[in-house]
């Protein structure tokens, strides 16, 4: 209550003067964290407590844990100046920590990490339907940040947990999610990225189905004339209710050469669902694969060669003479 009073104060008195403003113009993160909108030009005045069981002693503030500020007592007020945010810290009257708050300012530029034509700024995939995805992104050559929060939820409720991986992208997990069942709400994925006391957020909305994409599949030769495709260990079974469709093409290319799947120089492609392939001496046979039931992405390509033979006269050893 004595919070929402001073929320409603502080208001009262920028309204007044035109120069600060305070309504709905900062929030929690997590705990611990708070965000301020700010815009150009802008200051925010941003109420912060140490804590309930503090009330009436002898609290001191410090900033970034070098700066004392002059404000004393278990409630203050700072004043966040353009996008200078900071660490506020409180101490007792014997200068034990307590306590602190993270206010960090949140501007709409798109400046941490970089945009591409055909991913946006968050690419996200999954390679079958058990309800876990990987989002990954590309830091800008200027920006030197982390990942301050992640929030993945879905429309009525949800229990989708994230975490970061050894790589510095995020791993998901749905734990609601049944692939037997529609897909009936998107998923709504915001991730918070912090450089120093700025925060940016960005948001992507998707169905598992939309960014399902398989590992690669697997080649291996029957005989000299064909080679046997399978579905990529990690794939979804069974694999008549989650069939895949293969993408199928011989390419030329130099013996020693590995062959690039990706370039239009095919001599013949073809779509088909057989394991089963044909294969021509001399040529490299490409094959990728997506789920046949939706238009997702492709997986990478995978190739196998099919060599011929070369005869070559072997050289006849000419026998050592034998010393006398």
């Amino acid at each position: 209550m004595f919070f929402l009073l001073m929320s409603t104060l502080l208001f009262l008195q920028s309204s007044a003067d035109g120069s600060i403003n305070t309504e709905e113009s900062y929030w929690t993160l997590k705990p611990n964290v708070l965000v301020v909108n700010v815009n150009v030009g802008e200051d925010v005045n941003v109420p912060l407590i140490c804590g309930e069981a503090y009330e009436g002693e002898n609290i001191t503030w410090t900033r970034n844990n070098d700066e004392n500020l002059e404000a004393q007592g278990n409630r203050i007020v700072v004043t966040v100046e353009g996008w200078m945010g900071g660490n506020y810290s409180c101490f007792d009257s014997e200068g034990s920590y307590l306590n602190h708050t993270l206010v960090l300012a949140q501007w709409t530029f798109r400046k941490f990490i970089k945009s591409t034509p055909e991913k946006g700024y968050i690419d996200c995939s999954t390679n079958n339907y058990g309800g876990s995805f990987k989002c990954n992104w590309t830091w800008d050559v200027n920006r030197n940040g982390h990942v301050a929060h992640i929030k993945a939820t879905r429309p009525g409720g949800s229990n989708i947990s994230c975490s970061l991986d050894s790589s510095g992208n995020i791993t998901c997990l749905d734990h609601d999610y049944c692939p037997y069942a529609e897909e009936v709400e998107r998923i709504n994925l915001t991730i918070y990225f912090r450089s120093s006391f700025v925060v940016e957020s960005y948001n992507t909305k998707f169905y598992i189905m939309d960014i399902v994409r398989p590992d690669m599949v697997p080649i291996s030769r029957i005989n000299k004339t064909s080679v046997e495709v399978k579905y990529p260990h990690s794939w979804s079974t069974p694999s008549s209710y989650f069939p895949l469709m293969f993408q199928v093409k011989e390419i030329r290319c130099r013996k020693h050469d590995n062959c690039d799947c990706s370039k239009p120089n095919s001599q013949e492609i073809f779509f088909t669902q057989s394991h089963k392939l044909p294969v021509t001496k001399g040529m490299t046979v490409c094959v990728r694969a997506r789920d046949e039931l939706c238009n997702s992405s492709w997986s990478d390509w995978n190739q196998y060669k099919c060599k011929t033979r070369i005869n070559s006269k072997q050289r006849k050893r000419e026998p050592k003479l034998k010393m006398l």
